[in-house]
């Protein structure tokens, strides 16, 4: 598989777990938080987004550098961390069990949140100055974390935002709708991608 597909193939696999994310968002709304059915979509989400969260970094790498590379890389230990936490409540039993308390779990999630706000708010920022994603995609990462302070019990509308920024720019990807002269040397002939 040349590389061109598995860049394309990554991207399909953040759409997906930007639905899966999104999909925590209607299970939190219908059988409330930390519900078995949210649980289970937002470690669907952690996993793929684990996964195919190094290809936003590939498609820019020109422009991003050794700080894009960080900071994705920040954002990806955050998944791991968050999937681990879902994990660990998931498999406790969910919102009735008792929550695991100590100084690990207080480390994994601090840094699992710094890891994930911090390198999204950098990645951000890199994404804009880079000029390959379309205008539009750092907006959606902007918007995703303004919805982290959304004054909401639970919070339960973050996951919804955090998902669509994970569908559009798996959308621009996959469709290969980037901007930039360096990704412009990326194109289709038929299914398969060719350099150009």
């Amino acid at each position: 598989m040349t590389e061109q597909k598995v860049i394309k193939w990554l991207g399909m696999i953040c759409i997906l777990a930007g639905i899966a994310r999104m999909g925590m968002t209607p299970a939190s709304l219908i059988w409330g938080t930390d519900s078995t059915q949210e649980l289970t979509t937002g470690l669907i989400a952690c996993i793929l987004m684990s996964v195919g969260s190094i290809v936003l970094y590939q498609v820019q790498s020109r422009e991003t550098g050794v700080t894009g590379f960080i900071t994705i890389l920040a954002i990806i230990v955050g998944n791991i961390l968050t999937t681990a936490m879902l994990w660990s409540q998931f498999a406790a039993g969910g919102a009735d069990a008792v929550q695991p308390e100590g100084v690990l779990v207080n480390i994994s999630r601090m840094f699992g949140m710094v890891g994930f706000l911090g390198g999204t708010f950098v990645f951000m920022i890199l994404t804009y100055l880079a000029k390959v994603f379309p205008r539009w995609v750092p907006v959606l990462m902007l918007i995703m974390i303004l919805a982290m302070f959304l004054p909401i019990a639970d919070n339960k509308y973050f996951a919804f935002f955090w998902g669509l920024a994970y569908v559009g720019m798996g959308y621009c990807v996959w469709t290969n709708k980037l901007i930039h002269a360096a990704a412009s040397q990326i194109t289709y002939h038929g299914d398969d991608f060719i350099s150009g």
